[in-house]
């Protein structure tokens, strides 16, 4: 991919850092660590460690930002993948992909996609929860998938540049 995000790639963390029981990396200590629950189960997911990242994941926020961590994450992955002139039915077609992989409401994800891509009103048809759920199930499809380690931890540090 390649996408500038205005940042260096960050080196990932090891497991036992992402679940928090490591200390720093590298003899020097400076490491790129997530600052941020959606950080961790990213790095998680890209380590193929998805029973951590289902942990961290569950873990109540530690931070208030959290959600808007979450939410520059998903918008700048999908505007990575998409732009706004990606027709509804390539939309509806990459979901439907995505959902031979991933259990995820396929109305909803279609919806987040192009809410990220500048339609609004499209996600006020959906219960909370199955935003904030088809939210998580898409972002980390996408970081797994589609985006590929690089871009999905520069991503992950420019979302929470953004935010924290």
């Amino acid at each position: 991919m390649g996408t500038d995000w205005g940042t260096e790639a960050p080196a990932a963390p090891s497991q036992d850092e992402v679940v928090g029981t490591g200390g720093s990396r590298g003899a020097d200590g400076d490491g790129w660590r997530p600052r941020s629950r959606v950080g961790a189960v990213v790095v998680a997911l890209l380590a193929g460690d998805q029973d951590a990242a289902e942990q961290v994941a569950d873990e109540p926020e530690a931070s208030e930002k959290e959600p808007q961590v979450l939410a520059a994450a998903i918008r700048l992955a999908v505007q990575s993948l998409f732009d706004e002139d990606t027709p509804p039915d390539a939309i509806a077609g990459s979901v439907a992909e995505m959902a031979r992989d991933v259990e995820v409401d396929q109305d909803a994800a279609v919806a987040l996609i192009r809410a990220q891509l500048g339609e609004e009103h499209l996600l006020e048809a959906f219960p909370e929860q199955v935003v904030i759920d088809t939210t998580w199930s898409v972002f980390g499809y996408l970081c797994e998938q589609r985006l590929g380690r690089e871009d999905s931890l520069e991503l992950i540090a420019q979302a929470e540049a953004e935010t924290l």
